[in-house]
């Protein structure tokens, strides 16, 4: 089924990142140049990431029935990151010495913002039910 597939896919994406930003720190500072300043931060990213990733695997084992707002959640954080990002890449943020910017920093969000969108309008029976 879509939905399920589109969960599965933000779920990696998201377990991606997180391990990427908690447990190979260092690199991932390097790559973008970030800075040994921002290992908190980088970190801190990487939380959000885990975070998600665990409550979409708890709602797959579960269900996923009434979890709308996991989903908008999911796509309205994701816009607000691709949307900031692609905004910082293109100002004066972005041409900091060392600093090594990408698309990535927004196209990521952004394909994260359309699988939940997907998956909000291909589970809608599910995602949408009330169990009042």
């Amino acid at each position: 089924m879509i939905t399920y597939g589109a969960i599965s896919l933000i779920l990696i994406g998201n377990l991606f990142y997180a391990y990427q930003c908690i447990f190979q720190t260092r690199e991932y500072i390097e790559r973008y140049g970030f800075g040994e300043g921002s290992a908190i931060m980088t970190r801190l990213v990487g939380t959000f990431a885990a975070g998600f990733a665990i409550v979409l695997a708890i709602a797959l084992l579960t269900s996923i029935e009434g979890a709308w707002l996991l989903f908008v959640y999911g796509a309205v954080q994701a816009i607000v990151g691709a949307v900031v990002c692609y905004w910082t890449i293109n100002s004066h943020w972005g041409s900091v010495e060392g600093v090594k910017t990408s698309a990535e920093g927004y196209l990521a969000p952004a394909v994260i913002a359309i699988l939940n969108i997907v998956v909000l309008a291909t589970g809608k029976d599910l995602v949408f039910i009330n169990r009042l």
